[in-house]
């Protein structure tokens, strides 16, 4: 399913999302990540540093990423 990644950051806001991302080394992969402070250890708010680049919590690793716009691939 193709989405836009406004939507993304909607979603990521509701709780847990699985989506694919370019990394800067040009391998794909894949993430499951929220900005839900309900899904954060210790309630930390995701504090967005970019506009151009998305700060997310990756729930499989256990901490904040940044996932750029032009990087996002598909959910």
């Amino acid at each position: 399913m193709q989405v836009k990644f406004n939507e993304l950051k909607k979603m990521l806001n509701r709780g847990p999302v699985t989506f694919i991302f370019e990394k800067k080394d040009g391998l794909p992969r894949q993430m499951t990540a929220t900005t839900n402070v309900q899904w954060i250890p210790d309630n930390k708010e995701v504090v967005q540093k970019s506009e151009k680049a998305l700060t997310v919590y990756d729930i499989e690793k256990k901490a904040f990423r940044s996932v750029s716009a032009e990087a996002f691939i598909v959910m």
